[in-house]
């Protein structure tokens, strides 16, 4: 005679309610001091003990790819309308302009994203599907004659971790520094004449 498999076992509800607090603090946490705040920390502020927190999260990069998931859901999704785009010198703008405010808002996935040494499977999965999207962003842009012709995708993945670096610097103090410094360099990209 077979038998049947359990049920799943529902959460309790204060582990449920744990665990949302811990997601919830790690999100303000990892927004507002990138990826080198220690899990000790997010533990304190969420008022969780380290067991807890393990119990829900075992490593760091589970933890990440847990706050950043609907992050690397709207990046995505920006980044394939402005793939579609029918003005292709816009869709490079929008893609640019889309990522840089989606990063100023979380710098765990600036961090993340910039750094090749960080691969969780999320952020793989992120790059590997953001990739090709990006380089077809990057060719309409040059084959329409907007896009200087001299211009690769690793120039565009370059000056975004670069104008990102600048998002690090001046966001607490000076919101939206950035998009000034982002005219600047699709100025530099768009082709002349």
């Amino acid at each position: 005679m077979a038998t049947r498999p359990e049920p799943p076992r529902r959460q309790r509800r204060d582990a449920a309610s744990n665990r949302r607090q811990i997601l919830e603090t790690s999100a303000a946490v990892f927004a507002e001091r990138g990826l080198s705040v220690d899990v000790r920390e997010i533990a304190r502020r969420a008022g969780v003990g380290m067991g807890t927190l393990y119990r829900h999260f075992p490593t760091k990069d589970r933890l990440l790819d847990a706050v950043l998931e609907d992050d690397f859901t709207a990046w995505a999704a920006a980044v394939d309308q402005a793939a579609t785009t029918s003005d292709p010198w816009q869709g490079l703008c929008r893609f640019m302009e889309d990522s840089l405010a989606l990063l100023a808002k979380h710098r765990a996935l600036l961090d993340g994203l910039s750094n090749p040494l960080i691969s969780t499977p999320g952020i793989v999965a992120c790059r590997e599907a953001v990739g090709p999207v990006m380089t077809r962003i990057v060719e309409r842009a040059k084959q329409a004659g907007a896009a200087r012709a001299d211009v690769s995708v690793d120039d565009v993945s370059l000056l975004l971790m670069g104008l990102g670096r600048i998002i690090q610097l001046t966001e607490e103090e000076t919101p939206g520094t950035w998009r000034h410094q982002l005219a600047v360099v699709l100025d530099g990209l768009r082709a002349r004449g």
